[in-house]
């Protein structure tokens, strides 16, 4: 029979917030690489109207895939961020484990990793949000 110890199952409970953050991360993954779709699917319409367009409409489809390009620049940014940030949330429940198991103080790794990922997960936002300014921006522009 099993049995877990009283560390091993308070280290559970310890991993259990980490472990919601992971899923929070890739629900954002996936926002991320729709959006990501779309840009490359719009940069493939827009180059094909391209090839098939006169010198008027030329001008604001190489606008348009400008704007396209910079907007897929800025969701890669975002999705190796979240990336990133993920990898460092399984590193940290692992030294968890890890530091439980071997009876090492891991405590300020733990929290220098969590803090780490949570600045990864801000700037994952951050730049998602520039990239929901710029379509709103190519669409809407001043």
């Amino acid at each position: 029979m099993l049995t877990i110890h009283a560390d091993t199952s308070h280290v559970i409970q310890l991993a259990v917030g980490p472990a919601f953050m992971l899923a929070a991360i890739g629900g954002t993954l996936t926002v991320l690489t729709n959006r990501l779709a779309r840009i490359n699917d719009r940069t493939i319409k827009r180059r094909d109207d391209l090839e098939r367009s006169g010198d008027e409409a030329s001008l604001v489809l190489h606008q348009e895939l400008k704007a396209l390009n910079r907007r897929a620049k800025v969701t890669n940014a975002a999705i190796t961020v979240a990336a990133m940030c993920a990898i460092l949330v399984c590193v940290l429940i692992g030294s968890l484990f890890l530091g439980n198991e071997l009876g090492i103080p891991f405590d300020r790794m733990v929290a220098s990793l969590f803090v780490l990922a949570m600045l990864g997960l801000i700037a994952t936002y951050t730049l998602m949000l520039v990239e929901i300014y710029l379509a709103q921006h190519s669409i809407n522009p001043p």
